[in-house]
């Protein structure tokens, strides 16, 4: 019972990554987003061909589940997940204007793609393939989505460190003049 908690609520991990950089970096938070951050067009198109291949698996996925009777519903559950959050995130492109707004969307987008990797994951793991190959291969997509996921935040920290180093340093300039 403990297990299948885990298993079902991993793709809100991204969302708690994502909360503690909100919070340490809250004040930038509240900032509306330029047009350029803002590229609603490049989002909605990224996140129309990942909620198109969410669905298409979803689809699939259930299909052969109904037929063939195996034990799919962990990658049903996690492709029904994956289409959910981009279609979020897909509407979340339309209204977003501060700051937080895209990091919220960006957490939603995040937790889509962890569920595309678990909805893989989880069909290695049928009896079907080898125990050793489930391992390895479940590894090294988790070790990718990871990586990529620490890379992203890593830059977006760095990113609202610089900008909150920039406005301090024009705060105290202006107190200094004033």
């Amino acid at each position: 019972m403990c297990a299948e908690i885990i298993l079902y609520s991993t793709p809100i991990l991204p969302l708690f990554s994502r909360a503690v950089l909100c919070l340490w970096h809250h004040e930038q938070m509240k900032e509306i987003l330029t047009e350029a951050e803002l590229d609603q067009e490049a989002h909605r198109s990224h996140i129309l061909v990942l909620a198109g291949f969410s669905f298409t698996g979803l689809l699939a996925i259930s299909v052969l589940d109904a037929t063939l009777r195996k034990d799919f519903h962990f990658a049903v559950f996690y492709l029904l997940v994956s289409f959910l959050c981009y279609f979020f995130a897909l509407n979340l492109q339309s209204y977003k204007a501060r700051r937080w707004h895209d990091q919220f969307a960006t957490a939603i987008m995040d937790s889509a793609s962890l569920s595309l990797i678990l909805a893989i994951v989880s069909i290695l793991y049928l009896p079907a393939f080898n125990p050793n190959f489930s391992l390895g291969s479940s590894t090294l997509a988790l070790f990718v989505w990871v990586t990529d996921h620490v890379i992203r935040l890593k830059i977006q920290w760095t990113y609202l460190s610089i900008r909150k180093g920039g406005k301090e340093h024009d705060r105290q300039k202006t107190q200094g003049t004033a």
